[in-house]
This record gives structure tokens, sequence and C-alpha cells, in this order.
């Protein structure tokens, strides 16, 4: 690798003077300015930044962790902290717990998690990082916080039990409440809702903002026609189907996965989607553009998370922090619509049109 005092050699300077002159502060005449930028591009010359961070005191970098890499929200949430660390001159590094692939579900809060995560905070903490970012694998309360005082902490698809932490989540209800208003403005007033297990965040934050949709729109809600599952496919063939013989018209089913097990019971009994039955989902997967129609879902606003956690931090590390009423973010989630809700209004009309003909 070049180095300065190479190219100081070479163009009969001294190094402070390659050094001002590669860091745009001047020190030498027009040609010998160009001529140590030749030097430096012919010899493909690096700057040692994390000589010139130490020297400075910073490590002018971003230590992420992640519950586990390889879940589905995870990849796009790192992704934008990654492009805001770098067009704010901030590098990152990743230190990736593994949780779901080691425990699955069963790891929130244990002793193996309390003392994985403390490793890879004090493992990070020896690099010198200047802040950290905390990204769940699902949104939960976390109650172990690790204990770095002296780092800034933020927390991405969670939040923490000590409120003073910020945190970057999406608003649920809000996603579920708009979902619900498009199925009803469709027509729709018999409406299942598939959930995920009771006891989860999105479980419950969905519910309710599917509620508020029904209460507000004076339609009865029916508990019947609300199901618990455990966000896998079998279980939305299973449920999906249930809700189906209740006589439901639409079926608003809180993630992808499920909503491709009612797909599935559709085709074993006949049934076209967007068609017999008007169907949503929610996590806008890859796997929604696969079905026939294509189905009508919720985004969540990963990368945009990322990136405000990622704004946050380096704020705090600037000295800038967040006012205490902006120090739990919900992000705005976004619907996509596709052709699994069927308009039963402009049925209606045509219905009612073929009456006076």
């Amino acid at each position: 690798m070049t180095t300065i005092k190479e190219i100081a050699k070479l163009a009969n300077v001294s190094a402070a003077t390659v050094s001002n002159v590669l860091n745009g502060k001047g020190g030498a005449g027009e040609a010998k300015t160009k001529q140590i930028k030749d030097l430096a591009a012919k010899l493909h010359y690096t700057p040692n930044t994390l000589a010139k961070n130490l020297k400075q005191k910073r490590s002018k970098t971003i230590g992420i962790i992640t519950e586990d890499l390889t879940v589905f929200n995870t990849p796009d949430i790192v992704d934008g902290i990654d492009a805001y660390c770098e067009s704010n001159g901030f590098d990152i590094i990743i230190g990736n717990m593994r949780l779901f692939k080691k425990y699955n579900n069963n790891f929130t809060d244990t002793e193996k998690h309390k003392k994985l995560l403390d490793e890879v905070v004090s493992s990070m903490a020896a690099k010198q990082v200047e802040g950290i970012i905390y990204i769940g694998y699902h949104c939960r309360e976390i109650v172990y916080l690790p204990n770095i005082k002296s780092i800034p902490l933020v927390y991405a698809y969670c939040f923490p039990s000590d409120h003073s932490i910020p945190s970057v989540i999406y608003d649920d209800e809000q996603a579920a409440y708009d979902m619900t208003c498009l199925m009803i403005r469709s027509g729709h007033t018999q409406i299942g809702v598939l959930c995920g297990p009771f006891s989860s965040f999105h479980t419950q934050e969905r519910l309710r903002g599917f509620q508020k949709s029904l209460f507000e729109n004076g339609i009865l809600y029916d508990n019947r026609l609300t199901v618990f599952g455990d966000w896998e496919r079998k279980t939305g063939y299973q449920l999906g189907g249930r809700l189906i013989t209740y006589g439901v018209t639409a079926i608003f089913c809180l993630n992808d996965t499920m909503a491709s097990g009612i797909y599935d019971y559709c085709a074993d009994h006949s049934l076209t989607v967007g068609e017999d039955i008007s169907l949503a989902g929610f996590d806008n997967k890859e796997i929604c553009l696969a079905f026939r129609p294509q189905l009508t879902t919720i985004a969540p606003p990963l990368y945009e998370i990322g990136q405000k956690s990622a704004q946050i931090i380096i704020d705090e590390i600037n000295g800038n922090g967040l006012d205490k009423g902006k120090i739990h973010i919900k992000m705005p989630c976004h619907i996509i619509e596709r052709g699994s809700i069927k308009n039963l209004r402009n049925n209606r009309c045509l219905q009612e049109s073929a009456k006076f003909k």
C-alpha cells in the first residue's frame, strides 16, 4: 500500500505538504498540487482512515447488533443504516447473534441471550464504536439491557424497557386500520382477521387497528371472525378455511405467509381469490407477486427504520440528542394495492343498473 511518505519523496516535498494537499487544505502551488494528486492517483493511494480517526480520537464507526441477520426484516434495516452512515462519513461493523437459527422463538431475555449480547457488546466496545444500533428479530419490549452507558444506543424494530433509550419501529395499529378501511370502502362488512400468536406485539397492535376501523365505520365486531395462528402457511390454510365457512367476504391476514395458505385452500376448494373471497396480507414479501391475483399487502418501512436509527445515533454522537417527546418513533407503513380485494360496491352498482335495463 502506497504511503504519504512515498508520495512525498517522489514529489520532493514533506509528508505534511502531501497530507494537506490530499485533504484539501492547500499548502502547495498549483503545479505541485497537481503533481501530488497525479502521483496519488497513479500509485492508487488510499487514505488510512483508521489512523486518521485514531489521531482525532474517533473511530467514526457504528456497531450494528442483529438478533438474526437472515430474518426477512433485518437486511433492509441494515441497508438503511449503512446508506445513512456512508453518506455521513461513518463505517459500520456487524455483530450477528443468530438467535433465531440457534433457538427459534425461544430466546427472549434468556440467560443465553444475555450472555451472548454482553459478549457482542464487549467486542464492539473493544473496537471503539461510537454508537450501537440493536435490531430485533420481531418487535417486542427488550427487558435485558447491556451495561454500556458510555456508548449511545438505539433500538430498531423493537423497544427497550428503559424508556430513556431511543427506539424506532413502525406503526402496526395505523397500518391495520388503513387496510381495514380499504376493505370497508370496497363494500366488505363481513371481514375475518387471521392473527399471529395472541401474545405477539404485532398481533395486539394490528388487531387494535382492525377493531378501531370497524367501530368508526359502524360495523359490529364479531369475535368469531378473529382467529389466532402462528404466522405459518399451514395455519393459514386451516384457519383461513374456517373463516371462509363462516361466510366472510374478506380476510385480513396479519402476515403474507399465512395468506399464502389461504391461496392454497382456495385452490383446493375451487375458489378464486379476488372474486369469491377478498384477501389482504402484511409484510410485502416477494411471495405476494407469485400469486394470481397478486396479493394486496402492507409494506413496512424497513429501510426507513434503518435510516432513522442511523440518523438518531449519529446526531447523538455529534451532540444533537432527541427531544423527550420524539424519543420513541413509529414510522408509517403504506399499502400496496394489487388484485386480491374485490370491490363489491362496483358490483352492486352494476346489479342495480341491470334492473332498469
